[in-house]
């Protein structure tokens, strides 16, 4: 689960049903994850099982395979481009709304054999269905020969809709308009059906599809709820101004023309000395060492994350009451000289202890011996705060 610095670090004691990437397209707002197999990072809209995911291939790309000079190409030939303008006949772009495999089939009746039950038409039938020996069974261009041999007690059979595809991982990609059809799921935290989008992960991916996607309600009520006198309890209506992104709740309507909001990206780091917690990036080396020691130390927008993490629920309230507020270094400045020789300028401007008349100063006459290496860090400080709090003066 992610931690108070939006790491996956703790032992997750809660947990989420739905699927919070329901709806998006791989390879465009879909989470990229590693797959050490291939050599590159992937994009999919139910990533399951997957507890290292990204925003971007590059971030991926630059956290699991740093030294591959093809990783970034790769990852994104490894899926569908973006739906648009896919859906325009006449574009380079357009094709059928249908995975490659699909696209040269027979269009045939067929069984649905695991949800629907029922014979439907289409492209999206299983693919051993068309083994050898198999089609005169399963493939029908009758579908009275289909429902006669199939569902002979189903008098509403064959059924016009399209059925959920056991096979088809990328429904969104396909879909027409983007993004895809929502499904009726079962819904088991409140005994009933839900619909839409965001159903588990694993629902939607390895042949659980077939098991657990329908696209009418009755038939997901039926199989798993057929005693609830409120199921399905979600359907199309609450849909009917379209699905959309599934991030675009969280984001705000703002006209073309408007100043987007500052988006602040705080660190906040613990001072143990202070009882509190800094708010800087000049944090001690050793806080950013490792990746361990990164999530350990260093809390983004998060101060709360880091008083409760280091001082405590109880201390909290208080902790966040007097962080202090220190100094930013941009490090992704290609003006910030990090192995810069000549220190002395910068240590001048800092706050040091002098312990015989209890109290810190910063007034650039601090003993010599400060600045040299090994006490640099021990010594100099860029708050007064954090000079008091660690020496117990003033």
């Amino acid at each position: 689960c992610l931690d108070g610095n939006e790491q996956c670090y703790l032992t997750c004691t809660e947990t989420t049903n739905n699927n919070p990437f329901g709806g998006c397209s791989p390879g465009w707002d879909c989470p990229w994850f590693p797959e050490e197999a291939s050599g590159h990072c992937k994009s999919e809209p139910h990533p399951t099982q997957q507890f290292e995911i990204y925003r971007t291939s590059k971030q991926c790309c630059d956290t699991h395979f740093s030294g591959s000079s093809t990783c970034l190409q790769d990852s994104k030939d490894s899926h569908p481009p973006f739906p648009w303008p896919i859906h325009f006949p006449g574009t380079p772009e357009h094709r059928p709304n249908a995975p490659p495999e699909e696209q040269g089939r027979e269009i045939f009746w067929y069984p649905e054999l695991h949800n629907e039950l029922n014979c439907f038409r289409g492209r999206n039938y299983e693919s051993w269905m068309l083994d050898e020996g198999f089609p005169p069974y399963y493939l029908f261009t009758d579908p009275d020969k289909c429902c006669k041999l199939w569902f002979p007690a189903n008098y509403n059979c064959p059924d016009a809709d399209t059925a959920a595809n056991p096979e088809e991982d990328y429904a969104a990609w396909f879909a027409n308009p983007y993004p895809s059809v929502g499904y009726f799921y079962p819904d088991f935290s409140v005994s009933s059906c839900g619909f839409g989008q965001d159903y588990p992960s694993w629902m939607g991916s390895q042949g659980f599809e077939k098991w657990y996607l329908f696209t009418k309600g009755e038939h997901c009520c039926n199989k798993y709820f057929p005693t609830s006198n409120k199921c399905p309890y979600e359907d199309e209506s609450q849909f009917e101004s379209g699905y959309g992104y599934y991030w675009e709740s969280y984001q705000e309507n703002l006209p073309n023309g408007e100043a987007y909001p500052t988006i602040y990206n705080h660190t906040f780091y613990p001072e143990m000395h202070a009882g509190t917690c800094v708010n800087g990036t000049d944090y001690p080396a050793f806080m950013a060492s490792d990746k361990d020691f990164i999530r350990l130390y260093l809390y983004k927008n998060d101060p709360e994350g880091c008083c409760k993490y280091w001082f405590g629920d109880f201390a909290v309230e208080g902790c966040v009451n007097s962080i202090i507020q220190s100094t930013y270094i941009d490090w992704n400045s290609p003006n910030t000289n990090v192995t810069a020789v000549n220190k002395t300028a910068e240590y001048l401007t800092m706050w040091y202890p002098i312990i015989e008349e209890h109290k810190c100063k910063k007034n650039g006459a601090m003993p010599t011996w400060m600045m040299a290496e090994g006490y640099v860090e021990w010594y100099l400080f860029n708050t007064r705060q954090q000079c008091c709090a660690a020496f117990g003066l003033c």
